[in-house]
C-alpha cells in the first residue's frame, strides 16, 4: 500500500514539473503586416471551414452507417424469426412423419391381420383346382345325358343307380373335402363338454330308400327361473322333540336343494356370481334381469346370498394362502384403488393381490382399504419367502433391508425384485408425450433385455441354465451401456432434460438394484406382468360399478376375484368351479384343501368332485 502511495506522489511531481517547463504558444502573426496578417487570418479561416467540412462528412457517413447497422439488425432480427418458424416446422414435419411411419404400420398390421382372418374364414388360397382338371370335367361332362330326376322319390327308379354306385357317392361326394392339415394344434371345432343329447331319425316313415344317415348338431340354451317348492312335515316321534322333515314321493328330488342361509339352489348362486364377479354385471342389471324373467328378489337379498357363498369360500382362501407363503416362495405384489362407501361419502381405497405364479395362486386381499405397510406385513405374517416382485411404491421399500430387521426379521433376507416394465414405461412416456428421443437409448436396451428373455423361453431352459444365461456377457454387456447412459444424462443440466425424463432417469437410478436383482436366480421374474394381469378384471368391474357399497362389499368382491382370478390362472372354466364348489359344500364336504381347484376336476361328465363327495353326500 505504501509502495502504490509512493508511486502516485511521484507520477503528481512529474506533471507538475513539465507544466513548469512547458513553452508558451507561439504568435506567429506578431511581426506580419496587416496584409499579411489579413491573408494568414483568410487562410486560418478556410482551414477551419475545410475542417468542419471534414467532420460533417463524417458525422454523416457515421450516421448512413448507423442507419444500415439499424436496418442490419432488424433483418437480422427477422431472420431468426423466419429460423425459428422453419425450426418448429421442422419439428413439426418430424412428428407428421412419425405419425405416418406409425399409420403405415398400422396399416401394414392391419392388412395382414385382415389377409389371415381371410384365410381362415375362407379357407386355404392355395387349395384351388387346376385349370387342366376342371377343363376336363367340364367336357367329360358334356357328353352325358340329362337325368329325368325332378325332386320328386319317384322319379328316382331303384335301378337307376346301382349299389356300386351309391356307395361310391356316399365316400367320394362330388364336393371335395377340406383339407385339414394345415390347422394348428390348438384349434378346437365348435362342441360342449359332457354327453350330447341324440335324437335319432325313424326309419320307417322315410319315404324312400335310405342312402345314408348323419348327425346334425344343434346348440340349445335353456334359462328360465323356476320356483320349486317342497312341502316341509312338522311332526314328533315318541320320546323326542318336535321337528320339521320333507319326505318326498316317488319320482321327486330326494332332499331339499337349497344353499344354507338362502332360498336359492347351487345352480342359482353359480349363475349370479358368475355374472356379477366373471361378466362383471352390477347387481342394479342382475335385478332388473331376474324382475324381466318374473322373479319378485331385492338386489341387497342377491347380494346377501353370495356373502353366504363368501364364508366358504373365505376358508378356501385361507388354504390357499398357506400355499402361497410356503417357505422360499417367489411372489408378485401389487395394489389397485377403488372407491367404497362410508357412511355419507366415497373414499378412494386400496385392494391388494399377491400372486405366486409357480403354485398357480391369486389371492385379493382388502384391510379396511389402506395402503399402508401394515396391510402387507400384516398378510404375510411369518411367512419366509426368497423374493417379492412390486413396482416402486415406497411401501415395499421395507423388503430385503437389514437394517429394518427388527420390524420384519423374517422379511430381513427377501429379495425386494421392482418391475422393469414399469421403468420402460416411463421412457416411453418421455418419447412419446415429451417428445425425448434421448429416452430411445433406454427404451433399446430395456426392449434387448426382453429379447433375451423371449429367446430363453423358447429355447425351454430350466432355472438353472437360465440363471447363467443372465449372467452371461450378453446380458452384463447391455447393462454397461445402459448405465453408461444413465451416467451421462445424469450428468446433464437438469433444465435441459424433459420432466418425464428426469423422472423416468430417478426411477432407474433409485430401483437399479432391485430392477436387475433378476439376473442372479433364473426363476425370478423380471417384470411384474403376473399381477398386472389378474387385476384387469377387478378394475374392469370398478370401472362398471363405480364404486362399492361398503367394506365388506369390498371384501366380498375381493374373495371372489381370488377364485375367478385363480382358476383362470389354472387353464379352468370359472363357471364349472363356481358350480362344482358350491354343490360340495351343500352335500357336506368341509374338506378346502381338496376343494381347491388343482386338486378336483371341473369336467361335467365327472359326479364325484372331492375325494370326500360321495361320503358327504351319504352324510347328508
Amino acid at each position: 500500500m505504501n509502495e502504490l502511495q509512493h508511486i502516485i506522489e511521484q507520477k503528481q511531481k512529474l506533471l507538475l514539473a513539465r507544466e513548469a517547463i512547458s513553452c508558451p504558444a507561439v504568435d506567429y502573426s506578431k511581426d506580419m503586416t496587416a496584409e499579411e496578417q489579413k491573408r494568414y487570418i483568410n487562410y486560418l479561416a478556410e482551414r477551419l471551414e475545410k475542417a468542419d467540412l471534414g467532420l460533417r462528412a463524417r458525422d454523416a457517413v457515421l450516421q448512413n452507417f448507423l442507419d444500415k447497422q439499424k436496418e442490419y439488425d432488424e433483418r437480422l432480427s427477422k431472420l431468426d424469426d423466419v429460423l425459428s418458424k422453419v425450426s418448429s416446422l421442422e419439428s413439426s414435419l418430424k412428428e407428421k412423419d412419425r405419425k405416418l411411419k406409425s399409420a403405415e404400420r398400422t396399416v401394414a398390421d392391419l392388412t395382414a391381420k385382415l389377409k389371415f382372418a381371410d384365410k381362415n374364414r375362407f379357407g386355404d388360397k392355395r387349395q384351388k383346382v387346376k385349370k387342366a382338371e376342371s377343363i376336363k370335367t367340364e367336357e367329360s361332362d358334356c357328353g352325358k345325358d340329362e337325368d329325368d330326376f325332378d325332386g320328386t322319390s319317384s322319379s328316382l327308379l331303384d335301378n337307376s343307380v346301382s349299389k356300386n354306385e351309391a356307395c361310391s357317392k356316399e365316400e367320394n361326394p362330388s364336393k371335395k373335402e377340406r383339407d385339414l392339415s394345415n390347422r394348428p394344434e390348438t384349434y378346437k371345432t365348435m362342441c360342449v363338454k359332457g354327453p350330447s343329447e341324440d335324437y335319432k331319425s325313424d326309419e320307417t316313415k322315410v319315404p324312400g330308400r335310405i342312402l345314408g344317415k348323419k348327425m346334425v348338431s344343434v346348440f340349445h340354451l335353456e334359462m328360465s327361473l323356476v320356483e320349486k317348492r317342497f312341502e316341509m312335515v312338522h311332526y314328533v316321534e315318541k320320546g323326542k322333540k318336535p321337528k320339521w322333515g320333507y319326505f318326498p314321493k316317488a319320482g321327486n328330488p330326494e332332499f331339499v336343494t337349497k344353499f344354507e342361509g338362502t332360498k336359492a339352489t347351487t345352480e342359482f348362486l353359480q349363475a349370479i356370481a358368475y355374472e356379477v364377479y366373471v361378466k362383471n354385471v352390477t347387481f342394479g342389471l342382475l335385478h332388473q334381469w331376474l324382475t324381466n324373467m318374473g322373479m319378485t328378489v331385492s338386489a341387497n337379498t342377491l347380494r346377501n346370498w353370495l356373502k353366504k357363498g363368501k364364508v366358504y369360500l373365505d376358508k378356501l382362501v385361507e388354504s390357499l394362502k398357506e400355499v402361497a407363503l410356503e417357505k422360499d416362495s417367489i411372489v408378485n405384489c401389487d395394489e389397485t384403488w377403488c372407491k367404497v362407501r362410508k357412511y355419507d361419502h366415497y373414499k378412494k381405497c386400496y385392494i391388494w393381490v399377491l400372486v405366486n405364479k409357480a403354485e398357480r395362486v391369486v389371492i385379493f386381499f382388502y384391510d379396511n382399504g389402506s395402503r399402508g405397510r401394515d396391510v402387507l406385513t400384516d398378510f404375510i405374517g411369518d411367512a419366509e419367502l426368497k423374493s417379492i416382485m412390486s413396482d416402486g411404491y415406497n411401501a415395499y421399500t421395507f423388503i430385503g433391508n437389514e437394517l429394518k430387521a427388527a420390524e420384519t426379521p423374517n422379511l430381513s433376507k427377501t429379495d425386494h425384485q421392482v418391475c422393469l416394465a414399469h421403468a420402460r414405461a416411463k421412457f416411453v412416456k418421455a418419447s412419446e408425450q415429451a417428445g425425448d428421443k434421448n429416452a430411445d437409448i433406454f427404451i433399446k436396451y430395456i426392449e434387448d433385455l426382453y429379447n433375451l428373455e423371449r429367446q430363453y423361453t423358447k429355447d425351454n431352459l430350466t432355472d438353472e441354465e437360465r440363471g447363467k444365461q443372465r449372467q452371461g456377457l450378453e446380458t452384463k454387456g447391455i447393462l454397461i451401456n445402459l448405465r453408461t447412459h444413465l451416467g451421462i444424462e445424469k450428468s446433464k443440466n437438469p433444465a435441459t432434460v424433459t420432466p418425464y425424463l428426469q423422472q423416468a432417469l430417478n426411477y432407474l437410478d433409485t430401483f437399479w438394484t432391485n430392477i436387475f436383482t433378476y439376473i442372479k436366480d433364473g426363476s425370478y421374474p423380471i417384470g411384474n406382468n403376473a399381477d398386472e394381469r389378474v387385476v384387469r378384471p377387478l378394475t374392469t368391474q370398478r370401472n362398471g360399478m363405480l364404486h362399492f357399497g361398503s367394506d365388506e362389499e369390498a371384501k366380498m368382491v375381493a374373495t371372489y376375484h381370488s377364485i375367478i382370478s385363480m382358476v383362470k390362472l389354472q387353464g379352468r372354466s370359472a363357471w364349472d368351479y363356481l358350480g362344482k364348489f358350491f354343490v360340495n359344500i351343500f352335500n357336506g364336504c368341509r374338506d378346502f384343501f381338496s376343494l381347491r381347484p388343482d386338486k378336483f376336476s371341473c369336467k361335467r361328465e365327472q359326479s364325484q368332485t372331492c375325494s370326500s363327495y360321495a361320503e358327504c353326500s351319504r352324510k347328508s
